[in-house]
């Protein structure tokens, strides 16, 4: 068994001897404490990470479809090819995070901060993007955009 605690005083119980291709699906770990964490291939579809530290937590290869992450610090954490669709990201800080693959069609990321996050080859077609602060943000020429967003207007770096 592996233990997620959270600094609102629970413990979440998870099968398992890590937290590596963990299900973790609709569990409510609000403020959980997973900083560093290395959580590659988890399952956290429909589980709520309110608040959550996730600073340089490991989510490649995560899914994390219709997972709550508003107000999150997910800070220099990695979501190699992690899918985020429809995940609801609003006021998040994931600065210097690496999107690198990652599917964040549909995500709610308005309010969000991605400043000096990687976006090579990710789908950003997310809800409110206009709205999240991607200033010196990098993609590629792969990265896909919501019809009519000027990305380097928004101060994204296109290499």
């Amino acid at each position: 068994m592996s233990v997620i605690r959270c600094e609102t005083g629970d413990e979440v119980q998870v099968e398992g001897d890590s937290l590596v291709a963990a299900k973790v699906v609709g569990l409510n770990l609000h403020r959980a404490l997973l900083d560093g964490q290395d959580l590659r291939r988890a399952d956290f579809s429909g589980s709520d990470l309110r608040s959550a530290w996730l600073e340089g937590a490991n989510f490649e290869d995560a899914n994390l479809t219709r997972a709550k992450l508003p107000a999150c610090n997910a800070s220099r954490a990695s979501f190699v090819r992690a899918n985020l669709s429809e995940a609801l990201m609003r006021s998040g800080i994931f600065e210097k995070a690496d999107f690198t693959g990652a599917n964040l069609r549909n995500a709610d990321v308005g309010r969000s901060r991605f400043a000096g996050a990687c976006f090579d080859d990710a789908d950003l077609r997310a809800i409110d993007l206009a709205e999240a602060d991607l200033r010196g943000a990098r993609a590629n020429g792969a990265t896909k955009w919501p019809t009519a967003f000027d990305p380097v207007a928004h101060g994204v770096r296109i290499q």
